[in-house]
C-alpha cells in the first residue's frame, strides 16, 4: 500500500469518527434543549442499530414525550449492562406506564445501594404508596427524616401517609412543622385546613384560614374551607362574610347559596334565606338540607303552605337520616298548624316522635287535642301518655330538662282540670 492510499484511508477513519461525534453531539444538543421529538426523529429509523448509548437517548426522548412503552423497550436491548443513570430510567419509565411490580425490585435496589438519595427514596415509596403499604412508608420516610428533617417532599409525603393512615394528630403535627418552615406555602396551608375540617377542629381551621383570606388576593380555597369550617361550628355570622366574600368574587356556585340561605335561616333572616335557598335549588334540586332549609323559610313566611312541598321532596330524599326526618315533621306539623290544619300537624308530630321520642312531641299533641280540636279524651290520653314516658328524675339544672319540668306541671294541672270537667259533666 502506498503513501497516498494509506493517508487516504486514515483521512477516511478520521471523518468517520468526527461524523460519529458530531453526530453524538448533536443528540446531546437536542437532548439539553429539550427538544425530544427531534432526537426521536433524529435516532428512530435507525432503531436497531443504535449503540447502548443512543438507545439510552432516544428511551429519554420517548419517556419525555409520554411513550414510556417505547422507553422501556429501548432500554431492555441491553437490559443485562444497564448503568445507574438507565437503570433509572427504566423505573421510572415502568411507573409511568403503571407496572409497578417490574420497577419495585429496580427502586428497592436502587434505595439499598443510595439509601440518602432523595431521588432513589420518593421513587420508592411512591411503589409503597400506590400498594397502600403505609406502615412501610412510615418508616421508610421516617427513618430518613432522623438525619434530614428539612426535606420539604419527604416530609410532605411522610404527613400524607399519616393521613391514609389514619393518624392524624401525626399529620397534622408534620404539616405544622412545614408551615413554620415555608410559611407562604399555600398547598401544604389548604392540606392542613382541609385535615382540620374532617377533625372537626373548626376553630383551628378557621385560624389558620384567616390569614391567608386576609393576605391573598385570589383566597377561594381558604375562604371556602373557613366557611365551611363556621358552619360545622354553628358560627353563622361568620358563614355569612365568608361566603359572601366569595360571593363578591364572582362566585355564584350551588355551595356558596347554599350555606348562604342555611346561615341567614339561622340568623332568622327568612327573606335572604328563601333568595338563596332558591337560587341554590335552581342548580341543584335533590339536596336534602336546600329542600328542607327552603320548605321551612317559606314556612316562616305570609304564606306558609309554600314550604310545603320542599319539606315533603326533603322527606324523600332524607328517608335514611333519622334526624333531618325528624325535624323535618317539626316543620312540617308547624306549618299545618299556622294554617289551622291541626289534625295533620298532630299526624307530623306522631311522626317526628317516631324518629327521635322527645316527649314534647306528645305534649304539643295532647296540646291541640285540647285546646284546638276541644277533644278532652284524646288530650287526657295524650298528656298521660307524655307524664309516663319523661324520666323518673328530671334536674332542673338542666335547660331541656327544666323545661321537661314545666310542661309536666302543666300536663298534670290540665289532667286534674279536664278529669273534674268530665266529672260534672257526665255526673249532672
Amino acid at each position: 500500500m502506498n503513501l497516498k492510499t494509506q493517508i487516504a484511508g486514515i483521512t477516511a477513519l478520521i471523518i468517520c469518527s468526527i461524523n460519529s461525534i458530531n453526530a453524538q453531539s448533536d443528540v446531546q444538543i437536542l437532548l439539553a434543549e429539550s427538544r425530544y421529538n427531534d432526537v426521536i426523529q433524529k435516532l428512530s429509523p435507525k432503531a436497531n442499530s443504535l449503540s447502548a448509548t443512543d438507545n439510552y437517548y432516544l428511551a429519554i426522548a420517548y419517556q419525555q414525550t409520554g411513550y414510556p412503552h417505547k422507553a422501556i423497550d429501548c432500554l431492555l436491548k441491553d437490559s443485562t449492562n444497564l448503568s445507574t443513570q438507565q437503570l433509572d430510567l427504566l423505573s421510572r419509565s415502568y411507573m409511568s406506564n403503571g407496572n409497578y411490580s417490574k420497577a419495585l425490585p429496580i427502586c428497592k435496589n436502587r434505595y439499598n445501594a443510595e439509601p440518602n438519595n432523595v431521588i432513589n427514596l420518593l421513587r420508592y415509596a411512591e411503589i409503597n404508596h400506590f400498594y397502600k403499604d403505609f406502615d412501610a412508608n412510615i418508616n421508610l420516610l421516617g427513618n430518613f427524616t432522623k438525619h434530614d428533617s428539612t426535606n420539604l417532599s419527604v416530609n410532605t409525603l411522610l404527613a400524607e401517609t399519616y393521613e391514609k393512615a389514619k393518624v392524624p394528630n401525626s399529620a397534622i403535627s408534620i404539616y405544622k412543622m412545614i408551615l413554620s418552615q415555608y410559611p407562604d406555602n399555600q398547598k401544604i396551608a389548604v392540606r392542613l385546613a382541609n385535615l382540620y375540617l374532617r377533625q372537626k377542629m373548626y376553630v383551628e381551621c378557621h385560624d389558620l384560614c384567616v390569614p391567608y383570606i386576609e393576605k391573598l388576593e385570589n383566597n377561594k380555597n381558604f375562604l371556602l374551607i373557613a366557611g365551611l369550617a363556621n358552619f360545622k361550628n354553628g358560627s353563622n355570622h361568620n358563614v355569612l362574610v365568608m361566603f359572601r366574600r366569595l360571593e363578591a368574587q364572582g362566585d355564584s356556585s350551588f355551595l356558596t347559596k347554599k350555606h348562604l340561605g342555611i346561615a341567614s335561616y339561622r340568623l332568622e333572616n327568612y327573606d335572604n334565606a328563601t333568595k338563596y335557598l332558591k337560587s341554590a335549588f335552581k342548580l341543584k334540586d335533590d339536596d336534602p338540607e336546600v329542600a328542607f332549609f327552603l320548605g321551612a323559610s317559606l314556612g316562616q313566611s305570609n304564606q306558609p303552605q309554600n314550604g310545603i312541598m320542599y319539606l315533603y321532596l326533603a322527606m324523600e330524599l332524607i328517608k335514611p337520616s333519622p334526624v333531618l326526618m325528624e325535624k323535618t315533621n317539626v316543620k312540617l306539623a308547624m306549618i299545618y298548624f299556622d294554617m289551622g290544619n291541626y289534625k295533620q300537624a298532630i299526624n307530623n308530630y306522631h311522626e317526628a316522635f317516631k324518629y327521635d321520642n322527645k316527649p314534647q312531641y306528645l305534649y304539643r299533641q295532647a296540646s291541640i287535642y285540647d285546646y284546638q280540636l276541644k277533644d278532652p279524651k284524646k288530650a287526657k290520653e295524650m298528656y298521660q301518655l307524655f307524664i309516663d314516658v319523661l324520666p323518673e328524675e328530671l334536674n332542673p339544672k338542666k335547660g331541656n330538662e327544666r323545661y321537661a319540668i314545666k310542661l309536666k306541671e302543666v300536663a298534670e294541672n290540665r289532667l286534674t282540670t279536664l278529669t273534674e270537667e268530665d266529672f260534672f259533666k257526665n255526673g249532672i
